[in-house]
């Protein structure tokens, strides 16, 4: 049976490592939100991050619209080019919040591991 290994949650999703019989698979993060579940590879991860925030980038002009957090929804780019998903401003925010949370804990535990250490 496989077993996951949390690295970050908030209230839209998770982001958590599969583990194995051989041991936790590191190099790969299975992030799952709403109805999706995306494997990427932590440089994937990192290209997703900045695409979020080009996409905030493009619709800071929906700040005024009434709509905003409502039905209103775009299309978001994903590291995958075959694969943009629909979402909302608030739907967007927190896909924000799980892929920088979700890059923070994967850092911090690099550090505390030594990889970050002189």
């Amino acid at each position: 049976m496989e077993q996951i290994q949390q690295i970050y949650l908030n209230s839209l999703g998770i982001a958590f490592y599969w583990q194995k019989e051989e041991g936790i698979i590191q190099n790969r993060i299975q992030l799952i939100f709403k109805e999706i579940g995306l494997f990427f590879t932590i440089q994937e991860l990192k290209d997703f991050e900045y695409l979020i925030d080009e996409s905030r980038a493009k619709n800071h002009c929906c700040e005024g619209c009434t709509f905003k957090n409502s039905n209103c929804k775009f299309l978001l780019k994903t590291p995958l080019y075959q694969l943009d998903l629909s979402v909302s401003t608030s739907e967007l925010n927190y896909l924000k919040d799980l892929v920088n949370g979700t890059l923070f804990r994967i850092r911090i535990e690099s550090y505390l591991n030594g990889e970050g250490k002189n």
